[in-house]
């Protein structure tokens, strides 16, 4: 498991060897495993704001993440 970004609101992580990644809404306690061809648009439109200059900030990351939370549907538990 790996940590791809992380703020007050979400995190998002990603999975080696398993073509998905997990978003997680911190604020509403809901999460979603992204896979397919939603993982592979959302995987690359992050590089293209982690490549943005000057460096994205964490109000415009967690605004781009927003648009995901539709897809968050399962709620978040602790084991």
């Amino acid at each position: 498991m790996n940590l791809m970004y992380s703020s007050e609101n979400y995190y998002v992580v990603e999975f080696p060897g398993s073509a998905g990644i997990e978003l997680v809404d911190k604020t509403t306690g809901r999460g979603g495993f992204l896979e397919g061809a939603v993982e592979v648009k959302f995987r690359a439109r992050m590089a293209n704001l982690a490549s943005e200059e000057p460096e994205p900030s964490t109000e415009s990351v967690d605004e781009f993440l927003a648009h995901y939370d539709a897809l968050l549907m399962n709620p978040v538990s602790l084991h």
